[in-house]
Order: structure tokens, then sequence, then C-alpha cells
């Protein structure tokens, strides 16, 4: 265990950093709108290319794969490079990709291009998480990542209700273009919005100062240590490390089958409009995750100054909600039922998501933080199996419909539960490196 020092967690809090959170968080809205808004044109897109249940749940792993799995390497790049230049790098790589797909013509292009979004984009969260931990000190690090992830609950409702309409339109006539079909405009829409956020991050974006490395032992101090293996190995030798990654893989788990068949389950068990389903599946949970947001934060951020396990335990509570919020989203036959069940998970999410990088950094090396977030989206890439799994269930007929799906969910929040006691109790004591609370 590497010794609790204060004064290694302690950022210089530089007097711009809001305005870096501003952009930062831009940045990750437009990035979140090229990802998800594909799932909200399903219907038009599989009716265009002939697309079977199987092959749109290959549009998820398609896209988590490359981004998780090169993201075993682009971790580590943010931790040793310019960060500012991998989010305009990274930025301009996702519009030339979704770009490029509003002109796909069969499956087999836009799985492609699907996996070329992946690559794209793996850079950006650790290079964003590394920027944050370096503008802000842990007594306000969760409060600082729940207003920055209030970008990726507008970019889900603006992808689920503005990319649905225009999804909805048979056709659109554009300058210099012509007829393109509605959900071809929509993602070319979206991605002529990263364009113009490209402008903005070259113009205003600048790189903080890397904190918390010459004010303790880390992994930047010692002689040879800037290598990718020796940085990967103080990550993985961290025992709350890998009780961490396995409650994001669990997480991930629901969140795939979530974003992938949430909005089409409401379309067609509920005979919803395009639009209406894709506002019905974001519009309650999104809303509500805002909430939890800024609620997880500010109460993790207060907790933990008092108990080292008060981040984790303010998940760990939240979490509980998913267990009947699932149940009830997989078989309930009100819609506003299942609308006070998504609110209830929503501010679960919101809870959880402003605490995953904080939680992470009490246990990691302060010089291996991009690391530890690259390897958490390695283990949540696996998770994106279970989108065509889910398909295929539904083609050959073991499940009616996906509510099928949500329902037995609710036994992975479960065990989400039992894993975050596990670290509150038995992992953090030996391996936290955070500021020590005042009492406990």
């Amino acid at each position: 265990m590497i010794e609790s020092n204060s004064k290694l967690n302690e950022p210089s809090d530089p007097s711009d950093r809001w305005f870096i959170l501003l952009l930062v968080s831009l940045n990750y809205f437009t990035l979140f709108l090229h990802r998800e808004m594909i799932f909200f044109v399903l219907p038009p897109l599989k009716e265009t290319l002939g697309l079977s249940e199987v092959q749109q749940g290959w549009l998820m792993p398609a896209f988590i794969f490359p981004y998780g799995f090169s993201q075993f390497f682009m971790g580590y790049l943010s931790d040793r490079f310019r960060r500012r230049n991998i989010l305009i790098y990274s930025l301009t790589a996702s519009v030339l990709a979704l770009g490029a797909m509003a002109w796909a013509d069969s499956f087999r292009q836009l799985l492609v291009l699907r996996a070329c979004l992946g690559f794209a984009q793996a850079a950006s969260v650790p290079a964003i998480g590394g920027i944050m931990a370096d503008c802000f000190s842990p007594k306000i690090r969760s409060t600082a990542v729940a207003i920055y992830l209030m970008s990726q609950t507008a970019a889900v409702i603006a992808a689920g209700w503005a990319g649905g309409s225009i999804a909805e339109a048979p056709s659109w006539t554009l300058p210099l273009v012509g007829d393109l079909a509605g959900w071809r405009t929509a993602m070319l829409a979206f991605s002529l919005i990263g364009a113009g956020l490209i402008v903005i991050l070259t113009l205003f974006l600048r790189e903080p100062e890397r904190t918390e490395r010459s004010q303790g032992k880390s992994l930047s101090s010692e002689e040879g240590s800037h290598g990718f293996w020796k940085t990967l190995h103080s990550v993985l030798r961290v025992p709350s490390f890998w009780i961490l990654a396995i409650i994001f893989l669990l997480f991930a788990l629901v969140m795939t089958a979530r974003s992938g068949w949430l909005a089409k389950y409401f379309h067609d068990t509920f005979d919803m409009t395009l639009g209406d389903a894709g506002r019905f599946s974001t519009v309650w949970i999104q809303i509500s995750s805002i909430v939890g947001l800024l609620l997880g934060g500010v109460v993790a951020d207060r907790w933990s100054r008092r108990w080292r396990g008060g981040r984790v335990a303010t998940c760990a509570i939240a979490m509980v909600a998913w267990i009947p919020a699932l149940l009830i989203i997989g078989t309930s036959e009100s819609e506003w039922l299942i609308a006070t069940a998504m609110v209830f998970f929503g501010l679960a999410l919101g809870v959880y998501n402003t605490n995953l990088w904080t939680t992470t950094f009490e246990v990691i090396d302060p010089a291996a933080r991009s690391t530890s977030l690259g390897l958490l989206n390695v283990f949540s890439s696996f998770p994106s199996l279970a989108s065509p799994f889910i398909g295929a269930l539904k083609d050959q007929g073991y499940i009616d419909n996906y509510g099928s799906a949500f329902t037995g969910l609710s036994g992975v929040a479960l065990i989400i539960v039992l894993l975050f006691v596990l670290h509150i109790w038995v992992t953090l004591p030996r391996d936290f490196i955070g500021p020590e609370a005042k009492s406990e």
C-alpha cells in the first residue's frame, strides 16, 4: 500500500479550471452524441439496409471492442503526452467516421465505420479524466465530475430527441447534397456539430499543468518508471482496482442493454413512434440522472471527508434502486409505472457515474490515472457482446420481447451492490491512497 499523503492529492486548482471543464464537457457531449445516435435511428436504418435483429445487435460491439481494447494503450498516452492535442485529434477522427457513416450502403460498411468511430474516440476519456484530476482537488472532484457528466446526459437526450425526429422524416433536401434519407441526415448534422467544436477547442483549450506527481512518491518520481508495462503493473497489482473493474463490467452490461434495446422495446411493445420511443427511453432516465450526478457528487465529497469509504458507500446505496427498477421496466404494462422506475434508475446511474473516476483515483497512483481509466474501458468492452446475444434470443423466439432481458438484469444489479460492500470493508482500507478523512 502506498502511504496516504495529503500533499500527493492536492492539485493547484488553476483559476480557469471551470472554463476548462466547460470545454471538455462540450467535447464529451459531442463524442457521446456521435456514439449513441445510431440507436435512435434503427427502424429506418434497418429498413434501408435490410438489417436483421442480430445485425443491429452487432452495432454495439462494433464500436465498443475497438474503443475499449485500444484504450489498453491509449490511456497510457494521456499519462505521457499533451492531452489537449489528443482530444482535438480524437474529435477530428470521430467527425470523419460519423460523416462517412452517413453514406454507408451495406451492413459491412456500417460495421467497419462503427469500428473506426470506436478507435477514433478511444483516447478521449482517459485524456479528459487526467485533465480534470489535475484541475480539481479531491475536496470537489466528484462535484466537478458530476457537472462534466451532465454533458453525457444532454447528449443522450439530444440523440434520442433530435436524432429520432430527424430520422423519422423519409428524406431531407440539403444544399449541395440533394435528397438524403432522414437517418443519414441526422448523422451528417451531428458530424458537423463536431466540426464546429474542433475549431473552438483549437482556439481556447490549454494543457493544464500535471499535478500530484512531484509532491510524493509516484511512478513519475522513480527512475525508468515511464515505461508502459510498469505503469500497467502499478494499476493491475491493486486488488481494489479489480473489484471496481468488475463492477464497471457489470454496470456496462446493463447499460449495453439499455442503450441498444430500450428505445426499440418501447417502439415495438407500446406502438410508439420512433421519436416518442426515443424521448420516452431517454428523458426520464437522463433528467433524473442529472439530479443523481449533482446529489451523488456533493454527498460523496462531503461523506469522504469524514470516512474514507464515503464515496463507495454513496454508490452502493444508490445502486440498490436498480434492482426493483429493472424488474418494473421489464414487466410492467403501465407507462407511468415504467417512467417512475426509470427515474430511480436514472438517479442511481447519476450517482455511480459521478463517482466512478474518483473512487478509482482513491486507490491508483496519480501518474497512472489515465491508464487506469483506459483499463476500465477495456473491461467494459466485453458486455457489448450482450447486444447481439439479446438480438439473437429475440430473432429465434426465445424471448417474446426485450423486456425479459431487463428483468434478468436486476440480478446483475444485486451482484454490483454486494461487490461494493466487499470493496468498502475488505480491499479499500488496504489500498486507499487519498487524503485521510477527518474522522472515521
